[in-house]
């Protein structure tokens, strides 16, 4: 009967991907492949991989086919939500960081601590093209400066791509910058003064830490969870007690803990900059980067005071330097402060990126680059899983490539990045994502690149490390 071979097709597949044949990010075997191997029609394959749907092995991607799914983790083995500090503080230093940074480029180093995509992810071929097409047309014009607000051709391609998270930004209503980094600089000097106070999740980027200490800034501490990112009640607690100017917050796929914040909890936090005066920075750096192929919605399409952001440095080369920012009420000021902080950009990279966004296959390009994070992200976190202790914790990640590990409390991740290093590993410890100096038994690792016997040596390593 047809529906018993369906069953026992799906049965034989699950033993499959339990014993180890297909692992956790593995691209199934199309329809038409799994038919012409078992034996069966095409039917009796699309009902049993339904079947595997259902009982969680494998998920469908659109346009891409089925993948083995990683297995969920229990609530008890994902990342805690960060004891935080619940008064201002101001930002120390983090010599650690800087000699970690200082090995990144040492091809000999397993690099977990860059979050930067692999060469193989970066589309050359098609980026060389489109270079030696810019310079036939515009000749030695490609390689002068681009003044604010940028060029023209760039900011139409962002305008039409933003409409994917719901902004509707004209050209005219979009600056570009040299990456997000310089974007963020910018919406800080335009929405503080030195002292003020900036909401910042825990744990966070460390750069957006790097610039609130460089710009006298104090930082209220706001924890986030690994599945749902910025705690809106911790913040609207925070609110209660202190003034607040600004508040930096990933609200898609979050460096480092990987969590979205549903749409419930983006239209509050609107609310709240509406009634308590603040400008909320948006980092949608990684906004593209959804594991399932899903663009979420920006804050701003919620209303309230949003300065968005944005760059190609996850998603396309991050050698290029581009990025923009839509700076809403502030777009004069973040203007005036790029014309005198840094006014001159790269004319050959914007037209570079212009032309991948309009006509370069940029969708298709992020297919294949969220399927290769998606599966890098559950080859590497299954690595974690069997090589470290039971008494880890690993986060999920919707999107990106990054993995949040936490440790027992009482582990130092900063002497275990030490140790790491002296075997030519390197990852970045969790006090480097705190303002206050926490997180001391976390640390991050990067799943930007191919995961092959190297790193799964390098993982099961730093699993003997953490065990002693």
């Amino acid at each position: 009967m047809e529906h018993t071979r369906y069953e026992t097709l799906a049965n034989r597949l699950a033993e499959l991907i339990r014993g180890g044949t297909f692992t956790a990010g593995d691209r199934m075997p199309s329809v038409r492949q799994s038919s012409r191997e078992h034996r069966v029609s095409i039917s009796t394959v699309i009902e049993a991989y339904r079947r595997l749907e259902d009982t969680g092995l494998i998920e469908a991607r659109p346009r891409s086919g089925y993948y083995v799914k990683a297995p969920s983790l229990p609530a008890a083995r994902l990342p805690t939500i960060a004891t935080h500090a619940k008064k201002p503080v101001h930002i120390g230093g983090a010599s650690l960081f800087e000699a970690l940074m200082d090995t990144v480029a040492d091809p000999a180093v397993i690099p977990f601590a860059a979050a930067a995509p692999d060469d193989s992810m970066i589309p050359r071929a098609k980026l060389a093209s489109i270079s030696n097409a810019i310079f036939r047309k515009h000749g030695g014009a490609a390689l002068r400066y681009t003044l604010p607000p940028g060029r023209r051709e760039l900011r139409v391609a962002v305008s039409k791509r933003l409409l994917g998270a719901g902004i509707k930004a004209s050209p005219d209503e979009i600056i570009t910058t040299h990456g997000a980094t310089e974007a963020l600089l910018l919406a800080l000097r335009a929405t503080t003064r030195r002292g003020d106070l900036v909401a910042v999740e825990t744990p966070t980027y460390f750069g957006i830490l790097h610039l609130l200490r460089d710009l006298g800034l104090r930082a209220i501490e706001i924890p986030v969870s690994p599945r749902e990112g910025l705690l809106v009640d911790a913040f609207e607690s925070a609110l209660r007690k202190h003034r607040v100017a600004a508040c930096v917050v990933q609200p898609d796929f979050h460096n480092p803990i990987g969590g979205v914040m549903p749409p419930a909890a983006k239209e509050r936090l609107a609310r709240l900059s509406g009634q308590h005066g603040f400008t909320i920075i948006e980092d949608d750096v990684y906004g593209e980067l959804s594991h399932e192929g899903v663009r979420n919605s920006s804050i701003s399409l919620y209303g309230g005071r949003v300065i968005h952001i944005g760059a190609i440095s996850k998603t396309l080369a991050p050698g290029l330097r581009v990025g923009w920012v839509v700076p809403g009420p502030h777009f004069a000021e973040i203007k005036r402060l790029k014309n005198i902080q840094c006014p001159w950009n790269a004319t050959l990279s914007e037209l570079m990126v212009a032309e991948f966004l309009e006509a370069g296959g940029y969708d298709r390009h992020l297919r294949r680059i969220r399927q290769l994070y998606a599966v890098q992200c559950a080859r590497m976190r299954q690595a974690v899983i069997e090589a470290f202790p039971d008494t880890c914790r690993v986060n999920q990640p919707q999107g990106g490539f990054v993995l949040w590990i936490e440790m027992p409390v009482g582990f130092d991740a900063e002497h275990f990045a030490v140790k790491a290093m002296e075997q030519r590993i390197s990852l970045v410890p969790g006090p480097v994502f705190s303002a206050s100096g926490g997180l001391r038994n976390c640390f991050r690792l990067s799943c930007g690149f191919a995961f092959n016997d190297r790193t799964l040596d390098a993982v099961r390593l730093l699993g003997k490390l953490a065990g002693k």
